[in-house]
């Protein structure tokens, strides 16, 4: 039985797979089997994974398209190691990525959870720089309600605990993340370290996280089933801002996406989009402000409000007013 699965899902991305396949097989630690599951694929991705000879390599197909929960848990099913290591077809490990990965996890026993710090690399301008967000341990439930989400990419998860939570949930399409590390958090303990040992590449092209359709079904589906346990354990405004940072993530992909309709599809969108987020006063007032101005002056007028907003919450700041929450 090896000690890690890893699990690369993926669908028609036959010129970023093999990167990702040989960023796992390329690790100094090797009791690994690497599971690669097509998420039934119509380009060349079938003779990319053939061309991999490597015997720890599993390749698994499903015959239509599902989602990536599906095809998580599909490697999840098929896993025989005691990690599970999710590694997204379009990333890549520092060789030494797992190695470090356990001897974290061997120094934090209690902990079902661990994970590192991203390096974030934006496709289109070239730029790049390293995640800084929160560094969390132990209980992170209300961490992850205020806003902090680990990459999938860069943990490792005991099969055991992903097991007992039931794996993924198959209806969300683009915060399947987000909903398991929230059902995680409630059975057992991160541990995270400052290394950098994920390369995340930024748009490239379609990814499902930004699909603003996926997006507000999910936002749906995900106050139904946390909308009571948010509340009862962190509050209700805390409840209120979580679902808001859902929504206006949302409301912003939809617009940005309806930019290459055309201006009337552009200026419907910013408004509709104002128009939801208007239930969320007074917390969404820089959002629905960015909105109504994208919706009357286009995007510059959006950007201008959203920079005017920016330099307000700056000189707040400078002026030793504590931080809105």
């Amino acid at each position: 039985m090896p000690t890690v699965s890893v699990a690369i899902s993926t669908w028609n991305r036959a010129h970023l797979v093999g990167r990702a396949i040989r960023s796992a097989c390329a690790q100094t630690f090797d009791d690994i089997e690497v599971l690669v599951v097509d998420d039934g694929s119509t380009d060349e991705t079938s003779t990319v994974l053939a061309g991999v000879a490597d015997r720890r390599l599993r390749r698994e197909r499903h015959d239509r398209n599902q989602g990536i929960s599906c095809t998580r848990n599909t490697a999840i099913r098929l896993a025989r190691g005691q990690w599970m290591a999710f590694l997204d077809d379009d990333n890549e490990w520092a060789p030494d990525y797992l190695a470090r990965q356990l001897a974290l996890a061997a120094s934090r026993p209690e902990a079902g959870v661990v994970y590192c710090r991203a390096r974030l690399r934006d496709i289109p301008s070239g730029s790049e720089h390293d995640d800084e967000s929160g560094l969390y341990q132990g209980r992170v439930f209300h961490h992850l309600v205020g806003g902090w989400n680990p990459w999938m990419s860069a943990t490792l998860i005991r099969r055991s605990v992903l097991t007992e939570v039931g794996g993924l949930d198959e209806r969300l399409r683009a915060t399947e993340d987000h909903d398991l590390w929230l059902r995680l958090a409630l059975c057992t303990n991160f541990a995270g370290m400052s290394d950098v040992l994920l390369t995340r590449y930024l748009r490239h092209g379609t990814q499902l996280s930004r699909n603003p359709e996926f997006r507000l079904r999910d936002v749906a589906i995900l106050d139904a089933k946390w909308r009571t346990a948010i509340t009862k354990s962190c509050g209700r405004v805390a409840y209120r801002r979580w679902h808001l940072r859902l929504a206006g993530y949302a409301e912003r992909l939809r617009v940005e996406h309806a930019r290459g309709a055309g201006v009337v599809a552009y200026v419907a969108a910013a408004a509709r989009g104002a128009g939801c987020l208007s239930r969320h006063l007074p917390w969404s007032a820089p959002l629905v402000a960015e909105l109504l101005a994208t919706s009357i002056a286009g995007y510059r007028g959006g950007r201008l409000v959203r920079q005017a907003w920016r330099q307000w919450y700056r000189a707040r700041q400078a002026l030793g007013f504590p931080a809105i929450r």
